[in-house]
């Protein structure tokens, strides 16, 4: 009888662990394709970047290991500098005009005013709108000769105003071009931030004598912190590695005056087929971003490590 129990046991004790297995291997089976593609898409070429970037290249040929030598000729080159200092002045300045242009749209449009539905509509369309056909709407309107935006200006000032023609102006434009463009997405995201406040939090605050900027310094700024970080770390990362806009609309140019570091690594891998410099710059434009993240990150938990 005992003999006969065991092998029920046994059979017993197997069934609840194959059913594991089975319910394990369903989700890993659904997965594996879309974790097979970001390997492919997304890890493999940061390997490959890397492999590059300690090699000497001639156009698409890979030559014998040079160690670091791509990295320590981007280190004395003065331009890789200039696109650096380029790089920041367009993601800081965008970061400066775009966060309280869209704060202060979304707290307009979390108010019951009339046609607020269209308007949120209506403000999306920057965003969906490609870099290119941005860039090319813009530049029609910039143009020297003929832009519509250009004959306007000279209206005003009476004489012709070609803002693309001095490094300093073409950024100035183009970094409003680019607010203009990614503004959607940081009013959504504060819009959605906001509808989530409890309507209770202000109506004590109100009771308390607060003033609206009482109201907002004290009770909409904290709960809608973590978001705002949100928004920080997914539009900084995107000025930092943009690329269509900047390269359709100016080029870098004038003088090099718009030239960023991910044109730069663009110019450099595919247009002087620099490919090992390219991926070195490449790679240290990667770490660039994994420390601004990281910095927004330890922000986002309070300053925890």
């Amino acid at each position: 009888m005992n003999s006969g129990a065991a092998p029920a046991a046994a059979r017993g004790g197997l069934r609840p662990r194959a059913r594991k297995w089975r319910n394990a291997a369903l989700p890993a089976a659904f997965l594996l394709p879309a974790v097979a593609f970001v390997a492919v898409v997304s890890i493999y070429p940061i390997f490959d970047a890397v492999s590059l970037s300690v090699h000497a290249t001639s156009y698409a040929q890979v030559g014998a290991f040079i160690g670091l030598r791509n990295y320590v000729a981007l280190a004395f080159d003065p331009g890789i500098w200039r696109d650096g200092r380029n790089s920041l002045i367009y993601t800081a300045f965008s970061l400066a005009l775009v966060l309280p242009y869209s704060m202060g749209l979304a707290i307009l449009l979390n108010r019951p005013i009339p046609g607020r539905g269209l308007f949120r509509t209506l403000i999306i369309m920057p965003w969906v709108t490609s870099q290119t056909i941005t860039a090319l709407v813009w530049g029609w309107l910039l143009n020297g000769d003929y832009g519509a935006l250009t004959y306007l200006l000279q209206l005003l000032a009476g004489h012709r105003i070609a803002v693309l023609a001095s490094p300093a102006g073409a950024m100035a434009t183009l970094i409003g071009i680019n607010v203009w463009a990614s503004y959607p997405l940081a009013t959504l995201l504060f819009l959605a931030a906001l509808q989530t406040v409890p309507k209770e939090l202000y109506e004590a605050a109100s009771v308390d004598g607060a003033s609206r900027w009482g109201s907002f310094a004290h009770v909409t700024a904290p709960m809608i912190r973590p978001t705002a970080l949100v928004v920080i770390i997914q539009l900084t990362l995107l000025y930092l590695n943009m690329v269509t806009l900047i390269y359709v609309l100016t080029g870098g140019g004038p003088l090099n005056g718009t030239e960023t570091l991910a044109v730069t690594v663009l110019k450099m891998s595919f247009q002087n087929w620099e490919i090992g410099k390219g991926a070195a710059l490449g790679m240290v434009l990667t770490a660039i971003n994994v420390l601004f993240s990281l910095v927004y990150m330890r922000a986002l938990r309070g300053g925890e490590p």
